[in-house]
């Protein structure tokens, strides 16, 4: 199996979706065999998707994200790529909880309140 070439000097992106999968797997405090069992599947072909030599399939990445509890943009992203668009609402919102963190509860109950009142009191919540 020939191994996929870089391009303009980045890494091919199953070299990078592979090493974010062992990142994840090492953090879950799993062996690639724990991992390949609860995939259903071999060690062999965990180790090949974490060398970044055998493409993950959008169901295997859905059931990896799962079991490694890691939202499905972490292994599709690419470092430092932000996963909105710049210059939006949302931006300036993270870029104001990253300067204020202890805002974050606050904000997240009010959000839990506007989910609320959105759906109607049959929703479940956590408030």
């Amino acid at each position: 199996m020939t191994r996929a070439s870089t391009e303009e000097g980045k890494a091919p992106v199953s070299a990078v979706l592979g090493q974010r999968i062992r990142v994840a797997r090492r953090d879950a405090n799993m062996s690639q065999g724990q991992l390949a069992a609860a995939l259903n599947t071999t060690q062999s072909a965990i180790s090949l998707y974490e060398a970044g030599q055998r493409s993950v399939g959008i169901d295997m990445l859905l059931n990896v994200a799962r079991i490694l509890n890691r939202p499905l943009h972490y292994f599709l992203g690419e470092s430092g790529e932000m996963l909105y668009v710049r210059e939006s609402a949302i931006a300036s919102l993270i870029d104001e909880l990253e300067q204020h963190p202890e805002d974050l509860p606050e904000l997240m109950a009010y959000w839990e309140y506007l989910r609320w009142k959105r759906l109607g009191s049959n929703a479940p919540s956590s408030i």
